[in-house]
């Protein structure tokens, strides 16, 4: 829909607005885990399950797309830590609480798959466990691969144990609207 403003008689211009989204829409996404995928003792440990969009992963997305920077100092949310924290996400999550630093399941960048003129883009990462891990139960994306940053997105899903050689498949898909 195209609507037409007619804007600050002195500066005599017209201004359009276009809108894209329907009201109520909203960027909304989803994270599946998936220990040992592809194998004969592949366990779906969550699938679909709706993530959470946290404060500050919101501003930093609004400063991302409206914001104009000469020289990008910020990376995309692509980067996925896991922990074993139990508490639940809130929108006010600026950490993750309890982050896995070690063991093969240290933050890592995912691989991203966006298709032109989609809506949704998916950002995965299979990480290989090289100790073991118990109680694995929280993922969130991250806009750096050093511990801190922007923490966009978090989720808990079904704790899950990991041994050695063990793998944890990690598919975060975000829609925007």
């Amino acid at each position: 829909m195209i609507e037409d403003t007619n804007s600050n008689a002195t500066l005599n211009t017209n201004m359009t607005k276009v809108k894209g989204m329907e009201d109520g829409m909203s960027i909304h996404g989803y994270v599946t885990v998936v220990k040992n995928a592809g194998t004969d003792n592949e366990e779906i440990i969550c699938k679909d399950k709706p993530n959470l969009l946290t404060n500050s992963g919101r501003d930093w997305m609004h400063t991302q797309v409206y914001t104009y920077a000469a020289a990008a100092t910020t990376n995309g949310a692509y980067f996925i830590g896991l922990s074993s924290d139990t508490a639940t996400p809130a929108v006010g999550n600026t950490l993750l609480a309890s982050e896995i630093t070690t063991g093969g399941l240290e933050r890592a960048s995912g691989s991203t798959t966006h298709g032109a003129g989609t809506n949704s883009t998916q950002i995965q990462k299979t990480f290989t466990s090289s100790a073991t891990h118990t109680a694995v139960v929280k993922a969130a994306l991250f806009n750096q691969l050093a511990v801190g940053g922007t923490m966009a997105h978090i989720n808990t899903f079904t704790s899950v144990t990991l041994q050695p050689s063990d793998t944890l498949q990690v598919t975060w898909t975000v829609t925007l609207g």
